[in-house]
């Protein structure tokens, strides 16, 4: 079996995590995915850049019901507050409404 990487905006290279099984309902709640996400983040809020590692979350960029993917580049680490402001105003192709 192959390893498959990503490599982010900056260059780097990543080992996308293998997820075994379904993903639950409530997203993303695979522990692998979430932490890859917030460890490639440098564990900070993309839009604030809280540091509370209690309190952030691994959040799609396009919502998996407007069509987006579990896949890390449809992933960004948020902290709570601002993934519910988030909630609700982007549309479906990651844009701000």
């Amino acid at each position: 079996m192959t390893k498959e990487y990503w490599t982010d905006l900056n260059g780097i290279k990543w080992i996308v995590p293998t997820i075994k099984g379904r993903l639950k309902s409530r997203i993303p709640s695979h522990r692998a995915l979430r932490d890859f996400v917030i460890a490639r983040d440098g564990s900070s809020c993309r839009i604030c850049g809280s540091t509370n590692k209690l309190k952030l979350v691994a959040d799609h960029i396009v919502s998996r019901r407007n069509g987006g993917s579990h896949h890390p580049d449809n992933l960004q680490c948020l902290c709570d507050s601002c993934n519910a402001r988030k909630a609700g105003l982007v549309d479906s192709k990651g844009g701000v409404v």
